[in-house]
């Protein structure tokens, strides 16, 4: 067995570990070693091609990213500034209902003004709406702070934690029925709880509220595409001797003397002979608490936490979902698109529509959908694509979880094809023409995304954004500092779904590692 020495070593190159590598790497001068299960590096924001054309996977769009803003100086400073932004054209998005459409424009006076012209009597809570949101997501920015500060500062923490926290943790649904009478406007403003994955009687308000402030200067896509992302922390980790090695699957976290030491890892596909040994003083898993705890740390281990894991997840089922990657034959700018985000609804109940992700498979009756145009957003694009995303269960695919990726036998080919054609058609009948432009299709399903990325029942947002997610008794799991001494978490999982949280989780578990380490003395430095 091959044992390699490093400074610190990352499980999974989602955004969460590709943040920490970076500043390990640029600040620390760490030599940093990523592992990668998947043979293509970036987790959710890594890209694929088909033919000649070509999808990203996770990054649709990303709020923040004007000169000046702070999800954009982030970037820049994990990316050595090696990644561009190119802000989407206006509207950003659409909400598409039975009835009417509502564009929604990146701009927060203007998102207000629109609101209101549509909802005259709602003029106060609509105003008042924004300004909560405002500071439910302030709310978070101080919990994650809080969480990362020393046992010793509790009473401090629970304090400063407090602030704002009436609306914080509420459920959106119940938001919305305190402050708003119009059961259309309550619908509209819940129409992007697909960035988060749950409903509006499920969800936490707070994560509703970062979702809405995270967009109101709008959308932003990375010129090239989101593959750019670890292409650019690969050359910065390889010039303090680290890198990203992919297919490589990590198999066990390396415990002595109470200490992580290391991880083992195999080279995929799996051989008898390919197993090694990497030693690091760090070890940072970028792959949730679930895997990190349940799967990676030895059960001989102990932890004060596993049945709480296991007990949350049996109470709060993950998000999962199915997507369609479209090659077009023609340009859809033809048929009116530009590029915009679509969210299509069958209805104003959202709770209902997630209630039917698992029986329209069988049904092959969508309840709502995304489109998304990758190659519009994409100044580099050389073919057209799109995709079509729609929430689903893990149960009727589970009975394929076992079986090799491509080799899944013909009644799971089947399945995906009448999947594929309930969301073409469903999609078609509210915006006629799409079908017609399409040249090749193909479905992932969530044994796909299990396979790929080792979450727990094909997980795209990791844990679920109820109320007791962001309740630090309820999820003491979540911590970045694990009590295990050398261990540490990042990812999603620390902060909250998506590129953005998941990045912010990263930072949070270098507070951790670095001493002194702040975002904003990591801004100082570029100065």
């Amino acid at each position: 067995m091959t044992v390699n020495q490093y400074d610190a070593i990352v499980i999974g190159s989602g955004i969460g570990g590709l943040a920490v590598a970076s500043i390990l790497a640029q600040k620390e001068k760490k030599k940093v070693l990523v592992l990668e299960r998947h043979f293509r590096a970036g987790g959710f924001t890594h890209e694929f091609t088909r033919k000649h054309y070509h999808w990203d996977v996770g990054v649709h769009y990303v709020g923040d990213m004007q000169e000046g803003g702070m999800m954009r100086r982030l970037f820049d400073v994990i990316t050595g500034s090696k990644v561009d932004w190119e802000k989407m054209n206006e509207p950003f998005e659409k909400f598409v209902y039975p009835d009417f459409t509502f564009p929604v424009f990146g701009n927060e006076e203007r998102f207000i003004a629109d609101l209101i012209e549509k909802f005259p009597a709602e003029e106060a809570a609509i105003r008042k709406y924004v300004a909560d949101a405002k500071r439910a997501a302030s709310w978070f920015g101080r919990h994650i702070t809080m969480k990362s500060l020393p046992p010793f500062l509790d009473k401090l923490t629970h304090l400063v934690d407090s602030l704002g926290l009436s609306s914080a943790l509420m459920t959106t649904k119940q938001y919305f029925e305190e402050h708003f009478k119009d059961q259309k406007l309550r619908a509209l403003l819940a129409s992007q709880w697909g960035d988060y994955g749950l409903p509006p009687a499920e969800s936490a308000f707070v994560i509703h509220a970062m979702i809405v402030v995270h967009y109101l200067a709008g959308g932003y896509y990375p010129v090239g595409g989101a593959g750019k992302i670890a292409e650019a922390v690969q050359e910065i980790l390889e010039r303090t001797g680290g890198g990203i090695l992919v297919s490589h699957e990590v198999t066990e976290v390396i415990v002595e003397g109470g200490r992580a030491v290391g991880v083992r890892a195999r080279k995929l596909p799996a051989r008898a002979d390919s197993e090694q040994e990497f030693r690091a003083p760090v070890i940072v898993s970028d792959a949730g608490a679930w895997n990190t705890f349940l799967k990676l740390v030895p059960e001989s281990v102990e932890l004060p936490f596993r049945d709480s894991i296991r007990s949350f997840y049996d109470r709060v089922p993950v998000t999962t979902n199915v997507t369609l990657y479209l090659g077009l034959k023609d340009d859809p700018r033809k048929l009116g698109f530009r590029g915009e985000n679509y969210w299509i609804y069958s209805s104003y109940d959202h709770d209902q529509s997630f209630a039917q992700r698992s029986s329209w498979i069988e049904s092959g009756k969508p309840p709502g959908a995304y489109l998304s145009f990758p190659s519009l957003k994409n100044r580099e694009s050389k073919s057209h694509t799109a995709e079509i995303i729609a929430f689903t269960d893990y149960g009727p695919f589970e009975k394929w979880k076992d079986a090799s990726w491509k080799k899944r036998g013909e009644e799971y080919e089947a399945m995906k094809e009448k999947i594929a054609q309930s969301l073409i058609a469903y999609v078609d009948e509210r915006l006629p023409g799409l079908k017609s432009i399409i040249d090749f299709h193909e479905l992932s399903t969530p044994i796909t995304n299990e396979h790929f990325t080792a979450h727990p029942r094909g997980s795209i947002y990791g844990l679920a954004c109820v109320p007791d997610r962001f309740r630090e008794e309820k999820v003491a799991f979540c911590r970045a500092k694990t009590p295990i001494e050398g261990l540490f978490l990042s990812g999603a999982d620390v902060s909250s779904p998506g590129i953005a949280g998941a990045m912010m989780g990263g930072f949070a578990c270098l507070t951790q590692i670095v001493s002194g380490f702040t975002i904003l003395s990591l801004f100082r430095s570029r100065k």
